[in-house]
């Protein structure tokens, strides 16, 4: 069976939503060894390292409830500023894993775009996108959150609007390379006239992805109800940490179908307002080996070659 979504023609076109949304599952389901290995490679050691700092930030917060105490020179505050060291790493870490998170999943795209549809995709192909991009899409995604923080703080629809003008502002970094200010005006630019269906797609897939993600919630809950209900197996420190890291990686993980969709809504703006693609494939046209012909005579009965 062809490989699905090995040419730059495949992604480069225009999509009503349905198709957006098949899109994004029919490309994770062809390509999920290659890219999962990438994403392995180098996404899943930060994502494990994210679960383990928030577990060890819920696991002091626990203790604080259970202890009880309020001078920072007690075993409390300890545990307070413990839990606020662990909190602040993690989600550290967690913007450094999303970051790495889609500069691999764009990095992937991106070289299957370049190579020929019989070659793989190898993580050591990818990680020259991944040293190359991840660095600024942490950058941009530390200025995307503040925004939004600050649009939500100020007024909610601001903080709604936001979130949609710097949706895209990862996939633009990777395919356009262009810096924080730059990506988010293209990203505005892009979204005129079709912010609603942006903010559609984001929404229907984020709900999904949530769905997804709550079987990877399951183990984190364990521990809360082992503690209300005084089993010691489940209210142990080390079965809330690893609780985090299986909801942390999984969640990471599924984070993916989100960054397709919005890369594929990224194509078909593209397309609708530049019709890139369109382009190129006019340009090659006639471009293709020309037909050899042979010396030999031909039978009354033979209709030669076509």
């Amino acid at each position: 069976m062809q490989l699905k979504f090995t040419k730059e023609s495949d992604f480069r076109q225009e999509r009503d939503f349905s198709n957006k949304f098949s899109a994004s599952f029919e490309f994770v389901m062809a390509h999920w060894q290659p890219l999962g290995r990438c994403l392995i490679y180098f996404v899943l050691p930060a994502a494990l390292l994210m679960g383990i700092l928030l577990g060890l930030a819920q696991s002091n917060a626990l203790r604080l409830i259970t202890e009880g105490a309020s001078s920072t020179s007690t075993p409390f505050g300890r545990l307070s500023n413990q839990f606020g060291a662990f909190q602040w790493l993690g989600m550290l870490v967690s913007l450094i894993s999303y970051a790495l998170l889609a500069a691999t999943v764009y990095g992937y795209v991106k070289v299957r775009m370049e190579l020929p549809p019989e070659q793989e995709v190898t993580p050591a192909l990818v990680g020259e996108r991944v040293k190359y991009d991840a660095p600024r899409m942490a950058v941009s995604g530390l200025v995307a959150v503040v925004l939004i923080g600050l649009g939500f703080v100020l007024l909610f629809i601001p903080g709604i609007y936001l979130s949609i003008a710097v949706s895209l502002i990862w996939v633009i970094q990777s395919f356009e390379h262009k810096g924080v200010g730059s990506a988010i005006s293209r990203n505005i630019s892009l979204i005129k006239g079709k912010w609603w269906s942006t903010f559609g797609l984001a929404v229907v897939m984020s709900l999904l992805v949530a769905l997804m993600g709550m079987v990877f919630q399951l183990p984190q809950v364990v521990p809360y109800v082992g503690k209300l209900l005084g089993w010691e197996w489940a209210s142990s420190n080390l079965f809330l940490i690893a609780g985090n890291v299986v909801a942390s990686a999984g969640g990471v993980m599924l984070y993916t179908l989100l960054l397709v969709a919005l890369m594929f809504q990224y194509f078909n703006l593209i397309e609708r307002k530049e019709g890139i693609g369109l382009r190129s494939l006019v340009d090659s046209l006639g471009n293709g080996p020309a037909p050899v012909a042979h010396n030999h005579a031909y039978r009354p009965d033979d209709e030669g070659e076509y």
